[in-house]
């Protein structure tokens, strides 16, 4: 399992790189670009989300006192996580 978790933290470590470098790009060129930043904020809906995660992490600490095999668990989360916070990356629209 240890294996299996090192390969996925790889992976999503160099999918949160790739996704960090876009931002980044889109963040110079929209400096560079001299336009004025938009005022507006998005409605996103991410409360439902960001309570269903509260509830994962509650389970897995939970989970980790119940059974050892769940103590795996947490770094699977962290993972994942990290996962879509490069996702969020991807998505966000280009700039200029």
């Amino acid at each position: 399992m240890y294996a299996l978790i090192t390969i996925i933290g790889i992976v999503v470590t160099v999918f949160f790189l790739a996704g960090f470098w876009r931002g980044l790009q889109n963040a110079v060129a929209e400096y560079r670009s001299g336009v004025a930043e938009p005022s507006t904020v998005p409605d996103y809906r991410y409360g439902g989300i960001a309570a269903l995660s509260v509830v994962a992490s509650a389970l897995i600490i939970a989970g980790a006192g119940i059974s050892p095999a769940m103590i795996y668990a947490g770094p699977l989360l962290a993972i994942v996580t990290a996962a879509g916070c490069g996702l969020a990356f991807f998505i966000e629209g280009k700039a200029g």
